[in-house]
């Protein structure tokens, strides 16, 4: 086999592990979203780690912090290009880096658990709540988003090589 095909099938599998764990953060984003409006809506809050974050559901029509409400198709079309744009970034530059490749798949992720919300739904299910602070309230999809973008912005500051 040459090292052109070897070479290859390491991308591939490269992408492979994305896509699963991209899978993953939906699962998950959309199992916990269901569960908290089964078992917490109309119940108030819940405790998860005393004095630190409770559980308490709440729709999002906005964006982070509840901003520009009710654009959920803008939000729509903005995450289908922020998605399409990562994918675009990687194939085309045929990113490399484990690094890189983890905080885009975070980005990806993310991403897709609250645009299927706004697109099903209209708004976004956040249910994570800090108690010791005044903060928003979160979710899952929003957790991938942010840890996402710290792992790529600090890729970029780093400057090493896709």
């Amino acid at each position: 086999m040459s090292d052109k095909n070897i070479s290859l099938i390491k991308m591939i599998k490269r992408y492979l592990i994305c896509l699963l764990g991209i899978a993953g953060i939906i699962a998950l984003d959309r199992w916990l979203k269901g569960w908290s409006a089964e078992n917490l809506q109309g119940a108030g809050g819940r405790g998860l780690i005393p004095n630190i974050v409770g559980l308490r559901y709440a729709e999002n029509r906005g964006a982070a912090f509840g901003i520009l409400p009710n654009m959920r198709w803008a939000f729509v079309i903005l995450g289908a290009a922020v998605i399409a744009a990562v994918v675009w970034f990687v194939i085309k530059e045929r990113v490399k880096s484990p690094f890189l490749l983890a905080g885009l798949t975070l980005v990806v992720g993310g991403t897709l658990g609250n645009l299927i919300d706004r697109a099903l739904d209209g708004f976004v299910v956040d249910m994570f709540e800090f108690l010791f602070v005044s903060f928003a309230i979160f979710n899952v999809a929003d957790i991938a988003l942010t840890f996402g973008g710290i792992i790529t912005c600090l890729f970029i500051l780093v400057k090493k090589p896709i």
